[in-house]
């Protein structure tokens, strides 16, 4: 911020130059305090967004050790229907022969 003192217009005060936008002294406080609002507003902002930001890393992070362990599951339940599938593959496999020897003592 860049603030030169400078002369002004008989009676009207101070002329300072404040973001190259000329303001008299009478009305610098207002100005000053606008300033500084508008900084801590952007602060606060600043503060809110790394919250935020931090939050939605967590929430990403739960939701991918949610899904790894969806898929250790699901894997797991397909190494068990794939072991019923052949214990019935082969099961089918000696269905035939059961028949024959049905036949047999019949």
């Amino acid at each position: 911020m860049q603030v030169l003192a400078a002369d002004a217009p008989s009676g009207s005060g101070e002329l300072l130059i404040m973001n190259d936008l000329p303001v008299y002294k009478r009305g610098r406080n207002k100005i000053q305090e606008a300033i500084e609002e508008a900084e801590q507003k952007k602060r606060k902002n600043k503060i809110k967004n790394r919250i935020s930001a931090a939050k939605s890393r967590a929430r990403s992070q739960e939701h991918t050790r949610f899904l790894e362990e969806k898929v250790e599951q699901l894997r797991n339940e397909n190494a068990l229907l794939k072991k019923l599938l052949s214990l019935e593959a082969a099961a089918a496999e000696r269905l035939p022969e059961k028949r024959q020897r049905l036949k047999l003592k019949s």
